[in-house]
């Protein structure tokens, strides 16, 4: 174990992407073995000394800073195995949890395979995509990471072990979990608070028939140390096209998003290989537009909106497909001129990096005001996406605050960023949120659908699941870490952690 006491050495340990500033701790551990961490753990546990356990450092809930206690980094936890093939026409490849996604991503590209899920950050560490169940703008065809850990090796503040295999262990039908680690049985049992059956990353994964691996991933470091994973591997596509369509009118935007997704659905049900099958559908609204408009000075002026859009293709039906993508264009009125279109994954690349040039953007202007950001992460069920859009429109044009949206617009996910110039400005844009959180909870949705909860968004989540859903939550937590120091404060309140609060 390396530690790290210097002040001007460790800096760089209390920044991310939130905009949240003061962190600090009295040192930095940067792990090189799982004994490390095991024993690392056991005197923190003994001395009550709170941990938080850091990745790459690319969120945007606080969820890897530190206030107070000590950072466990990964950083040096960064192997990345061989790739196994299986006789079911996947393969799989096991990763430390400082691994980057993109590093993950090459080895598998090379080899002939891919790794689907495809968050924003691709420096981000495995571990921390695991960690917050990240997805990205692939996730309308390939899902979250969650469908992608096959085995996650685990180590609990206590010091034990486990190696947790998915299809091996499940809570029974009042809720408990019995597995095994190198230091004895544990017992848990889930929390009983109803969650969306949508795309979420709220609260502690608690459905019925749950596999005990789904309990860690998205539990953003409270539970357990994820020291290594086994993912999932698919074959990589022959080829793959995709476009930027501008649509002078919001409506059209949406009506189109919809057939796309009812073609793409049946085409995945019933296995077609020549029909539309999307891979992701973005959304860009005008603000959002407008914000990259001098990088990408051909954006029409009259846009409202931009949808972009990806296909991969496995056979040799690439023509026929993009003719078929260029039908339904027409039916909603989107002429030639108002379509970038690439045929190659060189030129797709580019549509990429348009796309991710936003919330770059939005980094940028977050750092210069030095004001947290407040950025929306619901997901609703289908049909509801236009009434927490218009509702989201109607409070933001009443705030006079600038704002933009964009997001996977093919899982009714979108990421409505309001932000802040000052402290006054912030106070009212978390007002503003938990108004938009109530009316997505009303329309029985998620508040977060991929980036977690962290250290911001405590109200927003009691919002969806009440105090007594933050009791359960802490209960739950001690059953794994019952000295209650692995960190402190991502999901829930820490004060939920003390006795008196919890019953």
């Amino acid at each position: 174990m390396i530690i790290k006491k210097d002040k001007s050495t460790i800096q760089n340990y209390f920044q991310d992407n939130s905009g949240v500033s003061g962190a600090y701790a009295d040192s930095v551990a940067i792990a090189e073995n799982e004994d490390d961490i095991s024993n690392f753990l056991i005197e923190m546990s003994e001395k009550q000394i709170p941990v938080t356990i850091v990745g790459a450092l690319t969120g945007n809930t606080a969820s890897g800073l530190a206030f107070g206690g000590v950072v466990l980094s990964l950083e040096n936890l960064n192997n990345i195995g061989e790739i196994k093939e299986n006789s079911d026409n996947t393969a799989f490849i096991t990763v430390g949890a400082g691994a980057r996604l993109n590093d993950i991503k090459v080895k598998a590209y090379q080899n002939g395979w891919m790794y689907p899920p495809d968050p924003t950050e691709k420096s981000a560490f495995i571990g921390g995509n695991i960690a917050t169940n990240a997805s990205g703008s692939r996730g309308f065809k390939f899902g979250p990471t969650r469908d992608y850990v096959q085995a996650l090796k685990v180590i609990f503040s206590d010091g034990s072990k486990s190696f947790i295999q998915r299809g091996k262990i499940f809570s029974d039908k009042n809720g408990n979990i019995t597995f095994d680690t190198n230091k004895g049985t544990k017992h848990i049992k889930l929390p009983e608070y109803k969650l969306p059956h949508i795309k979420n990353a709220a609260g502690y994964y608690n459905y019925p028939d749950c596999d005990l691996i789904d309990v860690f991933i998205g539990s953003e470091g409270t539970l357990c140390v994820i020291v290594e994973a086994v993912l999932k591997l698919v074959p990589c596509f022959k080829e793959v096209f995709g476009g930027i369509i501008f649509f002078q009118n919001r409506d059209n935007a949406f009506m189109f998003v919809d057939k796309i997704k009812l073609i793409s659905k049946k085409a995945k049900v019933e296995r077609l290989r020549n029909s539309i099958n999307a891979m992701s559908l973005e959304y860009f609204e005008k603000n959002a537009l407008d914000l990259i408009r001098d990088d990408y000075p051909l954006i029409p002026l009259d846009a409202e909106c931009g949808i972009m859009f990806e296909q991969d293709v496995y056979d040799d039906s690439i023509d026929l497909l993009i003719d078929k993508w260029y039908k339904i264009m027409q039916k909603y009125n989107v002429n030639d001129d108002k379509v970038w279109f690439a045929s190659n994954l060189a030129e797709l690349e580019k549509f990429r990096i348009f796309r991710h040039a936003i919330p770059e953007h939005i980094n940028k202007i977050v750092k210069k005001n030095k004001v947290p950001k407040v950025g929306t992460d619901f997901a609703v069920p289908e049909g509801k996406l236009s009434d927490i859009v218009d509702f989201c429109q109607k409070e933001f044009k009443n705030s006079g605050i600038f704002n933009l949206t964009f997001g996977h617009i093919g899982e009714n996910h979108l990421h409505a960023n309001i932000l802040a110039s000052n402290e006054d400005e912030y106070e009212k844009c978390r007002k503003l949120y938990i108004d938009i959180c109530s009316q997505v909870v009303k329309l029985k949705g998620t508040v977060s659908a991929e980036h977690g909860i962290g250290k911001l968004r405590h109200i927003f989540l009691e919002k969806m699941l009440g105090k007594e859903g933050f009791k359960e939550m802490a209960k739950f937590k001690k059953s794994f870490d019952k000295s209650a120091i692995l960190c402190q404060d991502n999901i829930f309140p820490r004060d939920y952690l003390y006795e008196k609060v919890c019953h």
